[in-house]
């Protein structure tokens, strides 16, 4: 009997452990399971030291920014992002790596600021800087060049390649390589081959295609040089272009982006280069065996306001005017406002067009002589741009117009020829203008010729 209740006692001693264990188990479970689940900590919120060093840190960003150094910009922006890790901070950074051609760098950049988490308190600067670096990640994507790299000699798991000593896995060679604009070198290596390299010029927006041919290494021979780094019998041509990079051809065939040294045979050649803005630039380099020619080439001013003026843009303007009817008269005084739509086609032509209200009267002691003319056209409008500081522009413009304070009102269509001799312009990224415009009208109202002086603002960037 004493050994059934020994037995019983054991028993039961064994159950309530396995119990114990369970709800410690399970507690534990939970305990890591809230662990994993948990959001992470915050980071710590900059001190006031912090944030007095990060302003001071963009104060000197933006004022290098606005002189185009932008390599000076960039470290002071990379600073003060460390630091603060804001939207704020992230657009001028990833802008300041756009300008230095770190076009992959700038993307994820961006793409961090847009996804930056939203606080129902944040400043209104974040909200529209994450706005802004939305879009401008999504103008990002053509811009960004690609290398497709195939290995010739032997299979694709078995080559180790790299791009500027960044290896690539064996499953992604197959697809596009995300790469900035400019010179990159690939290499690859394989157990019984011969290591090979090869430089390549990527040019912004480019679908580049390499082929790295490897050798077996059975003793023989060595491997042949590349024949892209030399020609028998020829030389190489090195064009440069410190001001700004530039897309090169020789002899029509694209060659890269500057900095660049490409071997041809000897001989007369052809080189091009084209802008960003949009520009070109032609020259004859005459290659002797065995020697390097170099050709350098600097974006012409006018280059350098297009490449920010290039594609479509707003702006607006307000001018004082002045008309007088072609049948003769007094003069009418009063002024001009609208919005302007600006499309960069070439740095030497622009097609600009929007829309423009304008108020003229007429001051006279008789009110039998009084005359109020309102009227709202659509220019058309073809700019030539002679410099960075000077153009002209002419075209036509079509729309309403109505003379008041007669008897009857004369209302109807208008249409007639535009022009301005002379417009005087300043800034980039932000360019102001003053022309001095005329132009005739005729329609259903009064003939009239008119006069202003135009005061525009137009925000290419």
């Amino acid at each position: 009997m004493d050994s059934e209740r020994s037995v019983i006692s054991s028993r039961v001693t064994l159950v309530r452990f396995f119990r114990g264990l369970a709800r410690v188990s399970s507690a534990a479970a939970l305990f890591v399971t809230t662990a994993l689940l948990a959001p992470p900590l915050a980071l710590a919120e900059p001190s006031s030291a912090d944030k007095e060093t990060a302003r001071n840190l963009m104060k000197e960003g933006d004022a290098k920014f606005a002189t185009r150094d932008y390599a000076g910009a960039l470290k002071a922006y990379q600073a003060a992002h460390a630091i603060m890790q804001v939207p704020s901070t992230g657009l001028p950074l990833a802008k300041a790596q756009i300008e230095r051609g770190l076009l992959v760098e700038a993307r994820d950049t961006l793409l961090q600021v847009s996804r930056h988490p939203k606080d129902a308190n944040e400043p209104a600067a974040f909200a529209k800087a994450r706005e802004e670096a939305a879009e401008l990640a999504q103008k990002l994507t053509t811009r960004i060049p690609s290398l497709v790299i195939v290995v010739d000699g032997a299979s694709t798991d078995a080559a180790v390649v790299a791009v500027d000593g960044a290896s690539i896995p064996a499953a992604a060679l197959s697809a596009p390589r995300k790469v900035n604009p400019g010179s990159h070198t690939i290499t690859a290596s394989a157990s019984g081959f011969h290591p090979a390299s090869t430089t390549v010029n990527v040019k912004e927006g480019a679908n580049e295609k390499v082929t790295i041919k490897l050798v077996p290494a059975d003793g023989s021979k060595p491997p042949p040089a590349p024949a892209a780094q030399t020609i028998e019998g020829g030389g190489k041509i090195r064009i440069e272009s410190s001001a700004n990079e530039g897309n090169v051809f020789i002899d029509g065939r694209a060659v890269g982006a500057t900095p660049l040294e490409v071997p041809v045979t000897a001989g007369v050649h052809e080189v091009e280069i084209q802008y960003p803005g949009g520009s070109r630039e032609k020259r004859q380099a005459t290659v002797v065996a065995g020697k390097t020619e170099r050709v350098e080439f600097r974006p012409s001013p006018m280059d350098e306001v297009a490449r920010h003026r290039k594609g479509l843009h707003f702006g607006g303007s307000f001018s004082p005017a002045m008309a007088v009817y072609t049948e003769g008269g007094a003069l009418m005084f009063g002024a001009a406002g609208g919005f302007v739509m600006n499309i960069g086609i070439t740095p030497t032509f622009d097609f600009r067009t929007g829309g423009t209200l304008t108020v003229v009267h007429r001051f006279v002691e008789d009110p039998d002589y009084q005359v109020t003319q309102v009227s709202v056209v659509v220019p058309a409008m073809l700019r030539v741009n002679w410099s960075p500081w000077f153009s002209s522009a002419a075209g036509l413009s079509a729309g309403f117009v109505a003379d008041l304070q007669q008897d009857p009102v004369l209302f109807g269509a208008s249409v007639g020829p535009e022009w301005s001799l002379i417009s005087m312009c300043a800034g980039d990224r932000r360019q102001y203008e003053i022309s001095f415009s005329q132009g005739l009208r005729f329609g259903h109202a009064r003939n009239d010729f008119h006069q202003s002086v135009t005061f525009t603002y137009l925000s290419p960037d």
